[in-house]
Parts: C-alpha cells; structure tokens; sequence
C-alpha cells in the first residue's frame, strides 16, 4: 500500500492504493477486510508498464474500526504467489449510546422507596470524554444527600419517590460530536394504596 491511513474519519471519503509490481498483465488484486472481501468499495485498476495500481475508494464506518485492510496480489497462473500488505484502520466516529434499567431490575415493579439504576452503553473512538443524564428532558446532576449518584456509565436513584418517574437518557461526547440515547421511561408504583373512607 503506498500509503497506509494512520486514522479515519467515519463518513468521510478515502482512496487507497496497492501497487503490485512484475508479473503483468496477470496480476491479480485482491482487496480483504477481516479476511473477506471487501464490498462497500469503488475499485478501479490502473497498468502502468511493470506496475499495476488498484485504488480502492470508500467511507469507513464505526463498524471498520479496528479491522485489517488487505490488498493482495497475485498471478492466477503461479501457485502461492501471493504477496499482500495490510493496515488495521482506526476509524473516529461520534459516540453510539443505548440506556437501559439495570439487568436486575424488573421495569413492571418498580416500587416507592426502592433503589433504581440505570447503565448507558457507549462504543465511541475516541473514547467518550463526557457524560450527560437528563430527566424528562432536564439535566440530573449528582446529589449524594437525596440519593443521585453518578459513576462512570451508571445512575444511581436511592429510594425513588413517585416524583422520579419520566423518561430518562444518557447522552456521550466525545471529539466527533455527541450523541443521546433513546429515551428509557421510569414508571414507580404506588407503595400502599391510598384508601378514602367514606364519612
């Protein structure tokens, strides 16, 4: 490869050259990502005397972060001829959030008083270097003395009252952008039921 990506940006368009010297006009160019072919890529070849020249045209995904680029070269008509050089592509993409109710907690019976927690799940490159709650659309910030606390990727609601309920979101923010997660709904159930007696 004549010149190798040290990063990349998701979105952006990229060309990439593998030039295979001898063996023409049986040259053979193969472009593998993760040892398969590499599909979502214009290709085109140039022959040039003793050199052929594949350039190899895409946008990276978060999806390609992280996989070897391949370019080999070979000659059909001779076994084991293959040469090939290959480049592991660091991709940046803005952060990927999902928010969920903590796995041990059953969303039905959420109950006045209990302990809530939620998980917000980040893929970013490069790594997230914020984190941001919101209740119903309004920030949540850490309140140890009413039982908000904040850790890494996780919130922390101690003894939640009828007053948490909502819809909550995490959002990342990293050097490609921010991104927020859908919205997860908190709904906590009356602890006793309220009677009225009659007069």
């Amino acid at each position: 490869m004549s010149s190798k990506p040290k990063q990349l940006i998701s979105g952006q368009d990229y060309s990439v050259s593998c030039d295979v010297e001898g063996s023409v006009p049986d040259t053979e160019i193969r472009w593998m990502q993760n040892n398969r072919p590499f599909t979502k890529a214009k290709i085109r070849t140039v022959n040039n005397s003793s050199i052929v020249t594949s350039v190899l045209s895409f946008q990276p995904s978060s999806e390609d972060d992280g996989t070897v680029l391949k370019c080999e070269g070979s000659n059909p008509r001779l076994q084991n001829s293959v040469l090939e050089d290959s480049v592991i592509m660091n991709v940046l993409y803005p952060p990927q959030v999902t928010l969920s109710l903590g796995s041990t907690l059953n969303p039905d019976d959420i109950k006045e008083g209990d302990d809530v927690y939620f998980e917000c799940h980040i893929k970013a490159n490069p790594r997230e270097h914020r984190i941001t709650w919101s209740h119903d659309g309004s920030p949540v910030t850490q309140n140890v003395t009413s039982g908000v606390i904040i850790s890494t990727r996780s919130l922390v609601l101690q003894r939640v009252g009828r007053y948490h309920s909502g819809m909550y979101a995490c959002s990342a923010a990293n050097e490609q952008g921010e991104s927020q997660s859908a919205p997860v709904s908190l709904r906590i159930h009356c602890k006793y039921p309220h009677y009225h007696h009659p007069h």
